[in-house]
């Protein structure tokens, strides 16, 4: 097999373990609203967990670099998945925390170094394409996870059934190995310091657009944050983040093509759709504001990703995103409870 055929294979294997990974805890992340309380909770929760999986991602990136170590740190964070919803299902109202809690941990510790191993998949010209693909798998997972989290609302499944897709991912993981070691891919042809300086060289810019852009426009828990406070009916808000998956899943694509046509082009449909998300939420729009919340959050995948280069930059990417994931929900909660709230 030639080594783009790999490569590509590659990108397939990494995005069927996201799409499981994603079915399990974006089922759990989907019920937040449903079992944290009112908004200040729910963005507590979110903010910490959010903290964990994208704040701590700059320590892991900085270490994987540093340590020149990718493989360990994707399959000890995706063995946390299945372990985290178990415990947030099962364990009551502090299992729901810590169990949440430790789901975003193993986040934390994947993303960086996963993200290191699919860029060396990724040709030159092609970067927004293979993040593009990756995440439009990705969020197919996310779409199935918050349909289970609804049967499993509704009394129509048991509860476990929303970890078994994570547990699935380490099979996964064991044949994507295989196929990165016969195409002899490595992460970065830098080592150490000089791994670390140059990842964070070149991605600044995107570590700078999504911390804007993440704090001033509203993410797809934040749009169900805002909808419980219009009156929307809790089983109706894993549809909406539902909804908001599945247009990640199909913008996800169209978006890393038009980053590998022209990077400005990308960046501005990003800025666009989430201009037009806040417009939609802070008018009472919910279905409309979901869709474009997860345009965004397909932009954030795509664009930022192809931008940023290295663990380390990853995991800077994540330190901002996580910050502005947990202010953007209790920025527009403010704003609808006391501009536009009964």
């Amino acid at each position: 097999m030639r080594r783009w055929h790999l490569a590509a294979l590659i990108v397939l294997l990494f995005g069927l373990v996201s799409l499981l990974g994603d079915a399990s805890y974006e089922g759990l992340r989907s019920i937040l609203p449903v079992e944290a309380g009112g908004p200040g909770e729910l963005g507590g929760l979110v903010g910490v967990g959010e903290f964990i999986a994208y704040g701590l991602r700059g320590v892991a990136g900085l270490a994987a670099d540093l340590l020149g170590s990718y493989w360990a740190p994707v399959f000890i964070g995706y063995g946390l998945v299945p372990l985290g919803v178990l415990l947030a299902l099962y364990g009551g109202p502090a299992g729901l925390a810590l169990g949440y809690w430790l789901e975003r941990l193993g986040k934390a510790i994947r993303g960086p170094s996963r993200d290191a191993l699919l860029s060396s998949a990724a040709p030159e010209g092609r970067r927004g394409l293979v993040f593009g693909v990756h995440e439009a798998l990705d969020q197919l997972g996310a779409v199935v996870g918050p349909l289970l989290a609804y049967l499993v609302v509704k009394g129509r499944a048991p509860a476990w059934l929303l970890a078994a897709p994570g547990a699935a991912t380490l099979a996964v993981l064991l044949a994507a190995r295989h196929v990165y070691a016969r195409a002899s891919l490595v992460p970065t042809k830098r080592k150490g310091r000089e791994a670390v300086r140059e990842s964070l060289r070149a991605s600044m810019a995107a570590v700078a657009l999504v911390a804007i852009l993440g704090l001033l426009t509203p993410n797809p828990l934040a749009v169900a944050a805002v909808a419980k406070l219009g009156g929307e009916a809790a089983a109706a808000l894993p549809l909406l983040y539902a909804a908001a998956m599945a247009s990640d899943a199909l913008a996800a694509v169209p978006l890393g093509l038009a980053y590998d046509r022209s990077p400005k082009a990308g960046i501005v449909a990003l800025a666009a759709s989430g201009a037009a998300a806040a417009a939609a939420l802070l008018g009472g729009h919910w279905i409309a504001a979901a869709l474009l919340s997860g345009i965004v959050e397909a932009g954030y995948e795509t664009v930022a990703r192809a931008m940023a280069r290295g663990a380390t930059g990853y995991g800077a990417l994540g330190v901002a995103r996580g910050l502005a994931a947990g202010g953007s929900i209790l920025l527009y909660a403010a704003l609808y409870s006391h501009t536009l709230g009964p």
